[in-house]
């Protein structure tokens, strides 16, 4: 399971807020089941990709500081860390601390949307993965059209 890009995520955070007809569109054609009420999926919308651009964002922080961290233990003397080396060890625990609060932001998130929303997700797939495959659908729907 792809996540939508964060500048896709911003872009329909931005669409949502101004309420784009094109968005609009696709959110008629990807949930017929709201039956016209579209205004209160838009605002149920917003939240939700709010919580999933900051998941994206975490877990490219995650990449970011262990990258980093890789790369200054790769030539590492043994014995005592250097103090770059820890100081970087406490970043990578710090961010993976938010990643972990950002996941269950958007797990309270997606629960929050189905409940507003209408939409219901399927038996055999987790309201996560369901929002997230969702919200890649309505990007590239918008896009596409």
């Amino acid at each position: 399971m792809q996540a939508p890009s964060l500048s896709a995520l911003t872009d329909l955070i931005d669409r949502a807020e101004r309420a784009d007809p094109a968005l609009d569109a696709a959110l008629a054609a990807l949930a017929p089941s709201v039956g016209g009420n579209i205004a209160q999926l838009r605002t149920a919308l917003v939240p939700l990709a709010r919580a999933q651009a900051a998941l994206v964002q975490a877990n490219i922080d995650i990449d970011l500081v262990a990258d980093e961290l890789r790369r200054y233990q790769k030539y590492a003397m043994p014995g005592k860390p250097s103090l770059q080396i820890v100081q970087l060890r406490k970043q990578q625990a710090s961010v993976k601390q938010a990643a972990l609060l950002a996941r269950q932001a958007f797990a309270q998130a997606t629960h929050a949307f189905l409940r507003e929303s209408g939409l219901t997700a399927p038996a055999r797939r987790t309201p996560t993965d369901f929002t997230t495959l969702w919200l890649g659908k309505v990007i590239a729907q918008v896009a596409a059209g």
